[in-house]
């Protein structure tokens, strides 16, 4: 417990500070890319919030890959767009640096030098634009994630059957009502079915899987990938449960011929279990860890 409550301390100390250095940074920028902006003849208020789009969205684009990280194409899209809006930030910086968006003081500040280049303009408005067009498809892909029913989910009606109505259309007074049966999800149904074809040793195609359970093909993907990945997590984590089952099975089954737990000189075996009831044994703890595995 001490030793978990001096974690969570640590961890809690760890992101505050570089939730810190995240702002620092995050300041430094905004002045590179406000000045890029005015220079690009942004209006004030254009160009004070200008800063939002490339540096903002490198954030959201990281706290986007970790929602997706079970999502392969996804979670690089996202890894994508990051390494992307660094490199263009690192520009309108280093072109800060070199005093290319140099302005007069005052309210009515001007550049210092000429125009700017075409490739310097095209890399602001790009920085805007794509800050639109990137920023969306992640927003997509994260809600498609987290409501899979609200985009590729069918519409279920939420009338009363017709035979709990009466002739006229409205129930009968003297029939009881009937509940709404409980519908179950598209999604967890084809978990169910793609869980239950890996353990008989059928892997089914996204395509098989869409038409059985009745969901989109990339839908039946999010299942095939979310189904992997918990079969790994279990294999990975047989954990104690595993071992004591397999030596409470093992003791019993030694103990039940009065065997004890006594080895030959050469290391063969325990003493006065015949072959026979060794091979029975080996089978009984092969069948305790499959099961407990696939538990």
């Amino acid at each position: 417990m001490v030793q978990t409550t001096a974690a969570r301390r640590i961890a809690v100390a760890l992101a505050a500070l570089l939730s810190l250095v995240i702002a620092v940074a995050f300041r430094g920028s905004w002045t590179s890319q406000s000045d890029a902006a005015k220079a690009a003849h942004f209006d004030d208020v254009g160009a004070f919030l200008y800063p939002f789009a490339p540096d903002g969205l490198i954030v959201l684009a990281l706290v986007g890959a970790v929602v997706l990280r079970h999502k392969p194409w996804p979670r690089w899209y996202c890894l994508a767009v990051v390494a992307i809006f660094t490199a263009t930030s690192y520009v309108i910086n280093h072109l800060h640096g070199l005093g290319t968006f140099v302005m007069t003081e005052g309210p009515d500040a001007k550049l210092v030098e000429g125009p700017l280049e075409g490739w310097i303009v095209g890399l602001v408005a790009v920085q805007l634009v794509g800050a639109i067009a990137f920023g969306s498809h992640i927003l997509m892909h994260v809600f498609r994630h987290l409501f899979p029913e609200a985009l590729d989910g069918r519409a279920v009606a939420d009338a009363a059957p017709e035979a709990a109505a009466g002739p006229g259309g409205t129930a009968s007074e003297g029939d009881p009502a009937v509940p709404a049966q409980p519908e179950i999800d598209g999604y967890e149904l084809a978990k169910m079915i793609y869980g239950v074809c890996l353990d008989e040793g059928v892997k089914l195609s996204r395509a098989k899987l869409s038409r059985y359970a009745r969901i989109s093909a990339r839908q039946a993907g999010y299942v095939q990938t979310d189904v992997e990945e918990e079969r790994r997590e279990q294999a990975d984590q047989p954990g104690p449960e595993v071992r004591r089952r397999v030596t409470e099975m093992r003791e019993d089954a030694l103990m039940s011929d009065g065997a004890l737990a006594r080895w030959n000189g050469n290391g063969t075996g325990p003493v006065g279990v015949p072959d026979e009831h060794r091979r029975r044994l080996r089978c009984r703890v092969l069948r305790a860890v499959r099961r407990a595995r696939l538990r």
